[in-house]
């Protein structure tokens, strides 16, 4: 435990923060970073006097537990050389410090493993609101990104010291920081893995400082950027659309009807239709790359292909939504000239080929899969 560094951000904590750490040193751990996140006067005098072993960090004012967190990464990178392993605990008393040394032993000698401690939300002393919590972010984790955990949303964390420029480099101040956590390290190739802990809540978690709407908002925000990123390349694709409609026919191209797909087309509304969905996926690509999954390269000499994997996956689901659509109108009892119908089929296809799409773009047209961690010298490298 002495290669290990404890680190516990606070807000206005109460004596639950000195219980914490004096259980966690009667567990074996001898250095702590605590960062005191704007804390009032009056809760200051909660935390524990500095010393060798215990450093304090202050924020002026309150940034968040995410801003709290990489303050604390930060100051163990630049002073704290000779550190192998972090652990990340909540000074409110409800991570048992053995729960934090099996996590950190769990570890072991892997660079690229973040061992998450995970709680059972059956127990009947769990609130409503954190089961609630956690088995949408369940859902959404395992439907949608392809990660299967069962908490979510806990602050006992581990990993080594390695993992610390790609710590620093995710987004988030606040409680959605530890979301986007996970999102990264999926998508980076950093593994997550669990080891089930005790579950405790002390008088119904009142000392949380989540707020329920602000950081619900902000935890799924990773959801409604890619929603936002889709209507508007959709909105792109509907106006481009009608613009080369009007110009081609304004202009007096014409060209004979054909089918595709079983769909009766002239040549202008398909010409129309392909400039529409290059202009428009260039648009999706370029917001998914630099606001959805924030992709970017670990070093100048890497090659950045995602553009080729983007379109290697945009094209193909072109045809299978034309495909799957077309084959349910010859499937089904439709009615001629039942267009609604035809339409609502393609809304249900298109919303599958959705969210299949997120999960691809972001295990795989975004990925940035982390480089092997070697060590030189005694430095550690991404």
């Amino acid at each position: 435990m002495d290669k290990t560094i404890v680190i516990i951000p606070s807000l206005d904590p109460d004596e639950h923060l000195a219980q914490t750490v004096e259980g966690l040193k009667a567990a074996g751990f001898s250095r702590f970073v605590l960062v005191d996140d704007g804390s009032d006067e009056e809760h200051k005098k909660n935390f524990p006097e500095p010393s060798d072993s215990v450093i304090v960090l202050h924020h002026e004012k309150n940034k968040g537990k995410g801003a709290a967190l990489k303050t604390a990464f930060a100051y163990i990178a630049e002073n704290l050389p000779d550190a192998e392993y972090m652990v990340t605990v909540d000074g409110d008393g409800q991570h048992a410090p053995l729960d934090a040394k099996k996590c950190v032993e769990a570890v072991g000698d892997d660079k690229n493993l973040c061992i998450l401690g995970a709680r059972c939300f059956k127990e009947d002393n769990v609130p409503l609101r954190s089961k609630m919590g956690n088995n949408i972010t369940l859902f959404v984790f395992h439907k949608l990104c392809g990660i299967h955990i069962s908490d979510t949303q806990t602050g006992l964390r581990a990993f080594s010291t390695a993992l610390i420029p790609e710590l620093l480099k995710i987004e988030g101040e606040r409680f959605e920081y530890e979301t986007n956590m996970l999102l990264k390290f999926k998508q980076n190739g950093v593994k997550i893995d669990e080891v089930p802990i005790e579950t405790v809540y002390i008088e119904e978690n009142h000392a949380s400082h989540f707020r329920t709407v602000q950081d619900s908002f902000l935890v799924y925000k990773f959801i409604l950027a890619y929603v936002a990123s889709s209507a508007i390349s959709f909105l792109v694709d509907i106006t481009i659309f009608a613009i080369a409609l009007k110009i081609l026919t304004t202009v007096g191209f014409t060209g004979p009807a054909f089918s595709l797909f079983g769909k009766s087309m002239t040549l202008v509304q398909f010409f129309a239709t392909v400039i529409a969905r290059v202009i428009s996926s260039v648009v999706n690509y370029t917001i998914n790359k630099k606001k959805v999954f924030t992709y970017e390269k670990k070093d100048e000499k890497q090659k950045d292909n995602t553009i080729f994997k983007y379109y290697a996956l945009a094209i193909p689901q072109m045809f299978v939504s034309a495909f799957a659509v077309t084959s349910l109108v010859r499937l089904l009892p439709i009615p001629d000239g039942a267009t609604f119908i035809t339409t609502l089929l393609k809304i249900v296809v298109d919303t599958i080929i959705f969210f299949v799409n997120y999960r691809i773009q972001r295990s795989w047209v975004f990925a940035n899969k982390a480089s092997k961690i070697n060590e030189t010298d005694g430095e550690k490298t991404v």
